[in-house]
């Protein structure tokens, strides 16, 4: 008995060291928007059909139905696009060269667009379109 409780706290050691050597947690969703919070201090608890992801040091917060999280992972770099504001005047999405998702991903020119954000490129200029 006196064997099973050391090896159990050696690895709860070891596993607590290995997490407290990531920064972020970032969370994905379905349509591949990525939202990472800091892992120092953070607090993730699940209530109805939710994930809820807390910061007490820095205030972030996060809710995120089940349903929608495509995955979750820690890492050491915010892995979100740093994109703050979405501009579609005078810029037509049927002219554009190139289509990419916030993830980088190109999109074929003949798909139609679901929801979300996209950066659509036309000669040397380049825009962040919102579609509804």
């Amino acid at each position: 008995m006196k064997k099973v409780f050391l090896i159990s706290l050696a690895m709860a050691a070891v596993l607590s060291t290995k997490a407290a050597d990531y920064t972020y947690l970032t969370l994905v969703e379905q349509d591949g928007t990525k939202t990472s919070l800091t892992a120092v201090g953070l607090t993730i608890t699940f209530s109805d059909g939710h994930l809820v992801a807390t910061n007490a040091n820095t205030s972030e917060t996060k809710t995120i139905a089940l349903s929608d999280l495509a995955s979750m992972n820690f890492s050491n770099s915010n892995e979100t696009t740093g994109i703050s504001s979405i501009e579609a005047e005078g810029f037509s999405l049927n002219d554009a060269d190139a289509v990419y998702d916030l993830t980088g991903r190109r999109i074929p020119s003949n798909a139609s667009l679901s929801k979300g954000i996209y950066i659509i490129k036309k000669g040397s200029i380049t825009r962040k379109i919102q579609v509804r």
